[in-house]
């Protein structure tokens, strides 16, 4: 059992100074949600996805799912090279499905081509 430094029967530490509240300085201007690169890229996507799927009317593509496809998924993610504007790089998936395809990466995504390694591109 591995023991601590303090001794049993001593006093409990104390604050020599009282913590000190209020508020913190304010802002003259607004910190953005998204920086204006991720706005353009977003837009960007939100056009190929309608003009790739139009009305959103698509299926879920892994074979024993069947339902229909609520995300747009990237194979090739952005961290290892991919891009979210490429149409070729897009695939529907059910929100369940593309959940467990990036949460959990199990191997029947790599065997179906749902996921791909950099070196794989």
């Amino acid at each position: 059992m591995k023991r601590s430094g303090i001794k049993h029967g001593t006093t409990p530490l104390r604050r020599h100074k009282p913590l000190e509240g209020g508020q913190p300085p304010e802002r003259r201007t607004r910190i953005r949600q998204q920086s204006a690169k991720r706005q353009k890229a977003n837009r960007e996507r939100s056009v190929m996805a309608s003009e790739r799927f139009p009305g959103r009317d698509a299926w879920c593509v892994v074979p024993w799912c069947g339902q229909r496809a609520d995300d747009l998924h990237e194979p090739l993610t952005r961290a290892r090279g991919g891009s979210i504007t490429d149409p070729d790089n897009t695939v529907p998936v059910c929100r369940s499905c593309h959940q467990e395809i990036t949460d959990k990466q199990p191997a029947w995504a790599y065997e179906h081509g749902l996921l791909r390694h950099s070196w794989e591109a």
